[in-house]
C-alpha cells in the first residue's frame, strides 16, 4: 500500500523596483488602477498578493507563487501587464519611454516594517545621488565652457 501525500505550498517573494526615470507618476487615480490591475495579473496567474506598498515612484509587493515559478517570471507578468494597461489607460505615462525601469529587487522573504523604512531611505538617498551627480557634471560643463571662451 502506498501513500501519495499532495500539498499545495508556495514561496514568498518581497520584490521592489521603480519607475522609469523615478519620476513621480503613481499617484491618485493612477495608483488605485495599479492596484487593481496588480490584483487581476496576480489572480491571471493565481498568485496570492500580500503586502503592497505604492511609492509615487516605487511599488513594494509580496507574491506567494508556485515553487515551479521563477521569482523573475512572477514579476515579468505582473509588470508587463500592469505597465500596457497603465500606459494605455493614462496617455500622459506614454511621455516615458517605458513606466518600469528594467532593475528590481527581489527577496526570497517578507519584510518587515523596519527593512520597507530601509528601502524608502535606500531609495531617497538613491535619488539625492543621482541629484548630486548631474548637478556635479553641469557645473564642470560651465567651468570648462568658461576656460575655452578665454
Amino acid at each position: 500500500m502506498s501513500i501519495n501525500l499532495v500539498y499545495q505550498q508556495r514561496l514568498w517573494y518581497s520584490f521592489f523596483w521603480e519607475t522609469k526615470r523615478r519620476k513621480s507618476v503613481l499617484v491618485g487615480s493612477v495608483r488605485e488602477k495599479l492596484e487593481q490591475l496588480i490584483n487581476d495579473a496576480a489572480n491571471e496567474k493565481g498568485f496570492e498578493v500580500g503586502k503592497r506598498v505604492i511609492y509615487p515612484n516605487a511599488v513594494y509587493l509580496e507574491l506567494a507563487v508556485d515553487p515551479k515559478v521563477a521569482p523573475h517570471s512572477a514579476l515579468a507578468h505582473i509588470r508587463a501587464r500592469t505597465s500596457g494597461a497603465l500606459r494605455s489607460h493614462f496617455p500622459e505615462l506614454k511621455k516615458l519611454p517605458s513606466l518600469w525601469t528594467r532593475d528590481y529587487a527581489v527577496y526570497n522573504q517578507r519584510l518587515d516594517e523596519s527593512a520597507l523604512g530601509s528601502l524608502s531611505h535606500w531609495l531617497s538617498e538613491k535619488k539625492r545621488n543621482i541629484k548630486a551627480r548631474h548637478a556635479r557634471r553641469k557645473s564642470c560643463q560651465r567651468s570648462c565652457l568658461r576656460r575655452t571662451r578665454r
